[in-house]
């Protein structure tokens, strides 16, 4: 999806104050067998030690930053979930991380909602002459990663507050909006004219060619009513992905286009 025409950077306030900052020590030397060894340890500029006193519940761990806005665990089970689901995704596309027909040579790109970034850091890799932002709800990315990509502990429906983007990635963020129209309108502001956003959602509503198939399923045709009124009830559904073209359409963004892929569960 391209964005239309050149947006001036949004006028907001300096990025939140999260208490007494935790400085990163960008010259630090890190023994480390990483392909990065000469790089330097770039994590985020400031953050607040708050955002690492993590919940605790049913003995799953959650997020600290923004208590309550995200339904997921951020513990090393889910990060292996995500990380799982990043290579799903990319024998999807063929090995790719994206299919948006970017030009050569991007300068900054945005991933927004991040997770353990490992997407960021693979299109870091990728693209070593841009800058790579990834900002999420929970600091679990690396700190040890490539001098061209960073993370930032960030709720991506405040208001924005970075310079303009040539390229804009989310990736499952079902269940973690409250309103798609405010988003899509923020990032559209924050593109550079001909810069790209691209969506990738899954859907959590299982379908079949065979309808016959699911109606001999009730307990999954159960579960999924069950999770759509959850989700609902929280403010942030999670049965969104049929709905994103109509969304980016009306936000203002022009060349949009939907790929859908058929996927088998387990």
């Amino acid at each position: 999806m391209s964005a239309p025409t050149p947006q001036a950077p949004p006028e907001a306030t300096a990025p939140q104050d999260l208490g007494a900052p935790i400085e990163a020590d960008a010259d630090t030397n890190i023994e480390s067998d990483s392909a990065y060894e000469t790089s330097l340890h770039t994590f985020s500029t400031s953050i607040s030690s708050s955002v690492f006193h993590y919940k605790y519940e049913n003995g799953r761990r959650y997020h600290a930053f923004r208590d309550g806005e995200y339904p997921l665990p951020n513990d090393e089970k889910e990060q292996d979930r995500l990380d799982l689901l990043h290579h799903i995704f990319k024998l999807m596309l063929s090995g790719t991380l994206f299919i948006a027909p970017i030009p050569p040579n991007p300068q900054r790109v945005l991933d927004f909602g991040t997770g353990t970034g490992i997407w960021a850091l693979d299109m870091a890799d990728e693209n070593p002459g841009a800058e790579v932002i990834g900002t999420d709800l929970s600091p679990i990315q690396p700190t040890w990663v490539p001098p061209n990509c960073r993370f930032i502990v960030d709720d991506v429906e405040d208001e924005w507050v970075y310079s303009d983007f040539d390229f804009v990635h989310g990736r499952g963020m079902a269940g973690s909006i409250k309103n798609w129209e405010t988003l899509y309108a923020r990032v559209l502001k924050n593109l550079k004219r001909g810069g790209y956003l691209e969506m990738q959602e899954y859907e959590t509503w299982a379908r079949s060619d065979d309808d016959e198939k699911l109606e001999n399923c009730p307990c999954i045709k159960k579960w999924q009513q069950h999770l759509d009124e959850a989700s609902r009830a929280f403010g942030k559904r999670m049965n969104v992905a049929a709905e994103q073209k109509e969304k980016l359409v009306a936000a203002g963004f022009e060349d949009v286009t939907e790929v859908v892929q058929k996927v088998r569960p387990g």
